[in-house]
């Protein structure tokens, strides 16, 4: 609930910027033109503790992105994500779990809230390794594609706070080199194939959306 009022907050706050600076700003300032650059990053991470069973789970996720502007609105580019989580159960062993994405994505820009809000779909996706130290996989490798949805707030021509509500739809495929089971190896190779749709990250946004920074040149 405190993590629901401080993005309400944050969200009242940013509305009253832009109230404010309506009349001073000339609206070509905060477009997305053909021939610009846009970097952006994301950093995440949580950390929870249930002391009732005794579980604590903890994770991180780094993402930085570097695009083009190929016409107005619709932008290509590429695209690392990094992903890091541990689950620790006492009187269990600990469950660690690494992925790293590296790829191509493309985005477009289809609605203008006001000057400074700009909401956009990516389609992204590519090179996909899952590292799991679990007792029921090893390393898996393979390729993954997306789908995202973002709103980007322009706080100066040349600077925007981006919200991105990820995964409401992903398809992935890895093949695993081993499986063991209680650590010795039962399957040297097996593939693993799923698609994902959620569309409660619309519902739930405030749990769902991640935060970053995007810088326009």
């Amino acid at each position: 609930m405190k993590n629901k009022l401080f993005f309400f907050a944050l969200f009242l706050t940013l509305t009253g910027l832009y109230a404010q600076e309506e009349k001073k700003v000339d609206r070509s300032d905060f477009y997305l033109l053909k021939g610009d650059f846009i970097v952006e990053g994301k950093l995440g991470f949580s950390n929870d503790k249930d002391e009732l069973r005794g579980v604590k789970t903890s994770s991180y996720t780094i993402n930085p992105k570097i695009g083009y502007l190929i016409s107005d609105d619709f932008v290509i580019g590429l695209d690392l994500t990094y992903k890091s989580s541990k689950n620790e159960t006492e009187g269990a062993d600990t469950v660690e779990l690494v992925s790293i994405e590296a790829g191509p994505f493309i985005r477009s820009y289809f609605l203008d809230l006001g000057e400074r809000f700009k909401v956009y779909g990516e389609l992204g996706g590519g090179y996909y390794k899952d590292d799991g130290e679990d007792v029921a996989q090893g390393t898996g490798t393979g390729f993954q594609v997306g789908l995202d949805m973002g709103i980007n707030y322009f706080v100066k021509d040349n600077i925007a706070i981006s919200f991105v509500l990820s995964d409401i739809a992903r398809y992935q495929s890895l093949t695993y080199e081993e499986e063991k089971l209680l650590g010795e190896t039962t399957r040297e190779e097996y593939t693993n194939s799923n698609l994902t749709a959620d569309l409660n990250v619309f519902s739930n946004f405030f749990q769902s959306v991640t935060f970053g920074v995007m810088f326009k040149f």
